[in-house]
C-alpha cells in the first residue's frame, strides 16, 4: 500500500486529552498513523496499514534540551515513540498489544501533576495575550477599540472557562483515589 500524507483539523480542549488519544487510535485502526503534530488542532497522518496504536499525551513546556533528552529517554525505554509537540503537548505513541500496559501515567497523581503543569502555563501564558490587546488599546482608531474590547472579552471568558474545566477535570481524578 503506498503511503500517503493526510492533514486534518480537529479541535481538543486541554481537558480532553483521554478523547485525543481515542480519536488517534481510532485513525490508526483506520489505517491513518498520527506523523507529527503541527499547530494548534492540525495533525499530519500518513496511510498505511491499520495497527493498533496507544497514543498518551503529557505536557512539558518548559524542559531544557538535557532535560528534554533524559525525558523522551525515559519514554522511549518504556517502548514509547515520539511523535511531537503541540503547544507543549507531547505525543507519544506504541504498539498496543494484548497484555500490555498502555499507560503513560499509571496513577492518579500523575495525571494531576500533568493538569497542573497545564494550569502554571495557562496562568502565566494566556494572560499575556490580554495584555497585548490591551497594551494596544491607544493605538487603534476609535471604531477598532470596540472589537478590541470584544477580543479581551472573548479572551478573558475563555481563560475561565478553560482554568474552570481543568480544575474539574483535577477533582474528578482526586474523587478517583
Amino acid at each position: 500500500m503506498a503511503q500517503t500524507v493526510i492533514r486534518k483539523i480537529k479541535w481538543f480542549w486541554p481537558w480532553q486529552d483521554a478523547q485525543e488519544e481515542a480519536w488517534l487510535e481510532q485513525m490508526s485502526l483506520q489505517g491513518m498513523h498520527l506523523r507529527q503534530v503541527r499547530r494548534i488542532a492540525q495533525y499530519e497522518f500518513v496511510s498505511d496499514e491499520p495497527t493498533r496504536f496507544a497514543y498518551r499525551l503529557d505536557f512539558q513546556d518548559s524542559l531544557k534540551p538535557k532535560n528534554k533528552e533524559e525525558y523522551l529517554q525515559l519514554f522511549a525505554d518504556a517502548g514509547w515513540e515520539y511523535l511531537g509537540e503541540m503547544n507543549g503537548w507531547q505525543y507519544f505513541r506504541k504498539p498496543l498489544h494484548p497484555g500490555e500496559s498502555a499507560e503513560v501515567f499509571t496513577d492518579v497523581e500523575s495525571k494531576i501533576q500533568k493538569y497542573n503543569r497545564f494550569l502554571t502555563w495557562f496562568g502565566l501564558a494566556f494572560p499575556s495575550y490580554l495584555v497585548v490587546f490591551v497594551a494596544l488599546w491607544g493605538v487603534w482608531p476609535e471604531w477598532m477599540m470596540w472589537l478590541n474590547v470584544g477580543v479581551i472579552l472573548t479572551l478573558a471568558m475563555m481563560w475561565a472557562v478553560v482554568s474552570l474545566k481543568v480544575n474539574w477535570r483535577i477533582k474528578e481524578l482526586k474523587a478517583l483515589s
